[in-house]
Formats: C-alpha cells, sequence, structure tokens
C-alpha cells in the first residue's frame, strides 16, 4: 500500500511516503507550522518521487499532543487532502511516534507543554519493533511524573527542556535530541490501517490532552 504521513506536532514538520514497500520523508526544523510549509513538503515529495497523490491509499498524521497550532495545521492538511481524495484517515498519537523513534524497549516519551508542564506516556516495543502506550498519556509537571519500573529511555523535548525538575532516575536514561516524525507516525499507522483503526476525513481532528486548551482556542 502507498502510505502518507505528516507530523507538526513540535518546532520539527516532515512528511512521509512508503511507496513500494520504501519509506522516503522530508522535512524541515525550526519552522511556523503553516498549512503552506506541509503541503510544499507533500508536493515536493510527490515530484521526487514522481508519485501522483491519486495513488495514495491513506493519509496518516500525529494527532498531538504537541503545539497546539502544528497540531491544527496537520489535522487541517489530512483533512483538505483526505476529503478531496475520499481517503481514509489514521490518527497517530505524536508522543507514540517519538517513542516509535527512540533507542529503548521501555520508553518515556515526553513533549514541552508550556507552563512547566509536559504531556508524557510510557511505552513498550513489541517484538515486531512497533510500540504501544503502557496506560494513558497524560499532562502534568515535571516533578510529578512518577517513575516505571524498566524504563530504559526517555526521550523528547519535555525532558530536553525541563531535565533539572524531573527526578533522577529519568535523567539517567535521558536520550537528548529526539523528536516525534512523519517516518514514526508512518510506522504505526500501517499496522493501525491494517486492523481498521481508521477515520473519516471529517473526524480527523487533534488530541490535545489538556482540556482548557481546546475549549479557550475552540
Amino acid at each position: 500500500m502507498n502510505l502518507l504521513a505528516i507530523e507538526t506536532a513540535t518546532a520539527f514538520a516532515s512528511v512521509a511516503l512508503k511507496r513500494d514497500g520504501v519509506i522516503h520523508e522530508r522535512g524541515l526544523r525550526d519552522v511556523a507550522a503553516r498549512a503552506e510549509t506541509v503541503l510544499d513538503l507533500v508536493r515536493g515529495l510527490c515530484e521526487d518521487l514522481e508519485c501522483d497523490l491519486c495513488a495514495i491509499d491513506a493519509i496518516a498524521f500525529g494527532r498531538g499532543p504537541g503545539s497546539f497550532t502544528g497540531l491544527r495545521v496537520a489535522a487541517a492538511v489530512t483533512q483538505g487532502l483526505a476529503y478531496a481524495r475520499n481517503l481514509p484517515v489514521v490518527p497517530i498519537s505524536s508522543l507514540a511516534a517519538l517513542a516509535q523513534e527512540a533507542p529503548g524497549r521501555e520508553v518515556l516519551a515526553t513533549l514541552d507543554a508550556r507552563r512547566d508542564e509536559v504531556y508524557y506516556g510510557f511505552y513498550r516495543r513489541t517484538a515486531a519493533g512497533l510500540v504501544v502506550a503502557c496506560g494513558d498519556e497524560r499532562v502534568a509537571p515535571p516533578g510529578e511524573v512518577a517513575w516505571r519500573a524498566g524504563t530504559d529511555c526517555v526521550v523528547g523535548c519535555g525532558i530536553d527542556h525541563y531535565e533539572q525538575k524531573f527526578e533522577e532516575a529519568f535523567a539517567r536514561y535521558h536520550i537528548p535530541g529526539c523528536i516525534p516524525t512523519a517516518r514514526g507516525v508512518l510506522m504505526l499507522a500501517e499496522e493501525a490501517y491494517g486492523r481498521g483503526q481508521c477515520v473519516s476525513p471529517q473526524a480527523a481532528v487533534p488530541v490535545y490532552i489538556r482540556d482548557d486548551v481546546a475549549q479557550a482556542r475552540a
């Protein structure tokens, strides 16, 4: 199958396309989240591969949590592309995509939630190499994130920014510089698509976790 993925939950905007079993990707660091930027990345990737969007079977996107603007952009672009072509959409957690890119087997993925808080979730890597969530994704001050036995890798801009506010145990396993990418989204989305975990373009909406942000921006 040909699967397109979009991830813009952080300051790294990326797109990936799996075609004929090979993943191809493009990305830009430290960019303001804009629909035009994401669409330019998609067009450029399709031109490089001489692939028309009509050949895409589904679109996946990082549904959050993360930057409010980034999540809205990813959802809007996904909705537009999928609706125009009547394609199914596969929403994937941006924290899970981050964990998927991490080297560990038991991963704590964190993203900066501002207000001295982090979004976080624990994940376990299966024998197939894909991560699965160990409990709910949450938002909390770094000092309130409870250690989970067996964790061997802590990643993401949450701990990158607030390492000193986490318990000492987390810092020992901190691997800096990891980010959620469209490649991670795509890898998880392929299995989710096979399980029928798709939604209509209209249902491709962000997940903020922090309810007051969603309500304030609605």
